[in-house]
């Protein structure tokens, strides 16, 4: 009887790298899409000519920018694309002149943050993509990922480390070396998704409840469905804003999202959540909105719209992503509502909380 290492260890001798770096079978290799190389030379060269004259497109051809992301970046080029996009070249190039030492990143590695940090880094190593060459066994990815994690952590005491950190740093891995990859997550931290990996996940409870909001506004049969169920938008939206989608889509997919968050911010990610929430409630498959209106409990719901987002088309995500009709005043205005709904949720709470305090310090007089 042949065991289940046995099994496995087979699977993954069968397993080749990908052009992203994914082991995958044989014949997932076989099916991967391949770009003529004269259109990727045309387009890398379209990027190269637009990283010599960056501020100048920036400042008055951002929307030939933003097209071009959302074409999908061509993968030679990718990592320095999100490095300019998120101003990260910037904020390195002007950390490292006004540091003693001329390296933040590196004063950062002879620093050391509270033990219990490092040791939830080191549990977390290995978690991350062991599907990819870089991080399967003992990786190089893997030092690089911890010291992209132990540098951030130093650099943020008060965040330090969350789990859902370190698939983002290893993404960033992939396309960058650790000391730009670095620079790039703190911008994703404190530009593009501040507060998410603070304690209590407030700017997390805030982005889903504003997807929520929003959720009324462009499918009103699939929000009177999610309230009838009593489906806290936590419950499906926490995984794909904490990690970006990434423990959803898988390579080249994630990367096209990803092409175009650091271009457009945050909104990406409440368009790609909105989509996949009118596809499954609404106006997706036939079998899958039967599906869902059938249900009878909040987390099998939950469950169909993980999976819906797992099983849609991805053209067909880009396109209605594309087509669906969010600006940024909508955006902010559902987040601003979102934020006095919570904030005037928590009073209630806190005056509680002041008030059982006060009764226990009045029995101890």
């Amino acid at each position: 009887m042949v065991n289940n290492f046995s099994r496995n260890s087979e699977h993954e001798r069968d397993e080749v790298p990908n052009t992203y770096g994914f082991f995958v079978s044989p014949n997932e290799l076989e099916m991967e899409e391949s770009v003529k190389a004269s259109v990727a030379r045309r387009r890398e060269q379209k990027w190269l000519e637009m990283f010599a004259r960056w501020p100048a497109f920036i400042a008055s051809r951002f929307d030939k920018v933003k097209a071009r992301c959302r074409k999908g970046i061509p993968p030679s080029v990718r990592g320095q694309a999100w490095y300019h996009l998120s101003a990260a070249k910037f904020r390195h190039e002007n950390a490292d002149r006004n540091c003693p030492t001329g390296n933040v990143f590196n004063m950062y590695l002879t620093q050391t943050p509270a033990s219990h940090v490092l040791e939830d880094i080191r549990k977390d190593l290995a978690r991350s993509f062991p599907d990819h060459e870089m991080f399967r066994d003992d990786g190089c990815g893997q030092q690089s990922l911890f010291d992209v994690l132990k540098a951030y952590a130093v650099h943020d005491p008060d965040v330090g480390y969350c789990q859902a950190q370190a698939p983002i740093a290893a993404i960033l891995l992939m396309h960058l070396p650790p000391e730009q990859a670095f620079w790039v997550f703190v911008q994703i931290n404190e530009e593009y998704v501040k507060g998410y990996f603070s304690d209590g996940l407030m700017a997390v409870k805030e982005d889903a409840l504003a997807t929520e909001i929003l959720i009324q506004k462009v499918t009103s049969k699939g929000y009177r469905l999610l309230k009838k169920l009593d489906v806290d938008p936590i419950l499906y939206t926490l995984d794909w804003y904490m990690t970006l989608f990434s423990r959803t889509y898988r390579a080249p997919q994630l990367f096209r999202i990803w092409d175009m968050f650091f271009c457009e911010g945050v909104k990406v990610l409440f368009r790609l959540a909105l989509v996949i929430v009118c596809e499954t409630l609404e106006v997706g498959p036939t079998d899958t909105v039967s599906k869902a209106h059938k249900c009878d409990n909040a987390m099998d719901l939950v469950a169909l719209i993980k999976q819906t987002a797992k099983n849609l088309p991805f053209e067909t995500l880009l396109i209605k992503m594309d087509k669906l009709s969010l600006s940024d005043i909508n955006l902010a205005q559902a987040c601003g509502q979102a934020r006095q709904q919570l904030s005037s949720d928590l009073n209630p709470m806190n005056n509680r909380n002041k008030n059982a305090s006060r009764s226990q310090a009045n029995k101890h007089k």
